[in-house]
């Protein structure tokens, strides 16, 4: 199980708890070393997800006027640009060992920091500004 903060925005902890089932879905594929069009499938899932998340995360700090939005915003940009590629170099080269390395270690690693540092300031900005969030 991960262990990851809890932040002041329910919609922000549902999206994270999304996430984590996404990724430990891909993982137990990977494991099971289940059909490539299965991963393909889940692996779609968790980016389109990742994205959908980010977006309403970015108006809701648009709409509250965070002053950092900018960085945030720029981490998100990178964070589904690297997602991209790993996906890109997947449909590739079909490493199933480099794919499960890439979600244990660099995606994993990310989330728990993003969620604990920028997602958690974030989060009791936005709740500060607009109670009804």
């Amino acid at each position: 199980m991960i262990d990851y903060p809890q932040v002041a925005l329910d919609f922000m902890n549902r999206d994270h708890a999304e996430f984590i089932a996404l990724h430990e879905k891909l993982l137990d594929l990977l494991h099971k070393q289940a059909p490539d069009t299965e991963v393909d499938t889940t692996l779609n899932e968790f980016v389109e997800h990742t994205r959908r998340h980010f977006k309403e995360e970015e108006r809701h700090m648009q709409e509250a006027e965070f002053p950092p939005f900018p960085v945030h915003k720029m981490e998100h940009d990178r964070v589904l640009e690297d997602m991209q590629n790993r996906i890109a170099q997947w449909n590739q080269d079909r490493d199933a060992a480099a794919l499960r390395n890439y979600l244990e270690k660099a995606v994993i690693g990310w989330f728990v920091q993003h969620v604990g540092m920028m997602d958690f300031v974030t989060a009791r900005y936005i709740a500060g500004k607009n109670p009804k969030n």
